[in-house]
């Protein structure tokens, strides 16, 4: 018999047996649901990882201005979800990919009931919630058991965790070809690649807050010059104007669920 579970992936960087202890006792819970741990790229140890190679710091400057590269941590996050994308596109199935400062909650075994499922419709679905509330505008679309799918209409935060396809692994394989932003930002570009940002409320994993993240580390910008940041807003303008418009096409598509 075909088994129709989907696989769990922990990205975790190989120092951090803390964390990997901390994951697999949340992983007992679950029975013997399928996961491995993933070998994250640790971006300031492995400076010429040959994935680093995709990274456009020209097309960056161009977009943030200058004073604001990728730094090598966000590199190595990166270079770390997008292995994961080649896993499941040479695999053929769905992964669930949870970073290892993930928490579980209660209602993630339910998620995993109705994983497959909704699989079948979406190919990129967030499991965490967004942790920019007051900014987080979405539509709900459609029911999966005791939870509802929502649209995103501008981003989400983090890749804590998250449902991916075969399908929309490899577009955004097609997409990542150069990198400008950070894998997140990325991944939440719909009307660039064309992957829907669906969220799953309530969501089922959530962010452990009193972990500092060893993938991305902490957030650091020079001053922008005036010439970056009217470059910046430009490029943020066309943005939302791209956006709305995709949007608009997908309402005219998906009515809206009433909750």
């Amino acid at each position: 018999m075909t088994d129709a579970r989907i696989p769990i992936r922990i990205v975790n960087l190989p120092s951090r047996a803390d964390r990997r202890a901390q994951v697999s006792a949340q992983m007992v819970a679950l029975g013997d649901h399928p996961y491995r741990f993933f070998p994250a790229v640790h971006g300031t140890l492995q400076p010429d990882h040959p994935l680093f190679r995709h990274y456009d710091p020209a097309a960056r400057r161009r977009v943030k201005g200058s004073g604001n590269p990728l730094k090598p941590s966000q590199l190595g996050c990166f270079a770390s979800h997008y292995l994961l994308w080649q896993e499941c596109v040479e695999s053929d199935c769905p992964l669930i990919v949870i970073e290892d400062d993930a928490v579980l909650r209660p209602n993630f075994g339910d998620f995993l009931a109705h994983a497959p499922a909704i699989a079948q419709h979406w190919p990129l679905v967030w499991l965490h919630g967004n942790d920019k509330p007051g900014r987080d505008p979405s539509v709900a679309i459609e029911r999966a058991g005791p939870f509802v799918l929502h649209k995103k209409l501008k981003g989400h935060f983090r890749t804590v965790a998250y449902l991916i396809t075969p399908q929309g692994a490899a577009t955004l394989l097609r997409h990542c070809e150069t990198w400008i932003y950070p894998v997140d930002d990325t991944m939440i570009r719909f009307y660039e690649h064309g992957v829907e940002s669906i969220a799953l409320q309530p969501p089922c994993v959530t962010h452990d807050d009193d972990s500092a993240s060893d993938i991305t580390g902490p957030a650091t910008r020079a001053r922008r010059s005036l010439g970056d940041k009217l470059r910046r807003e430009a490029f943020k303008l066309r943005d939302n104007l791209r956006k709305t418009v995709h949007n608009t096409v997908f309402r005219l598509h998906h009515r809206r669920l009433r909750t």
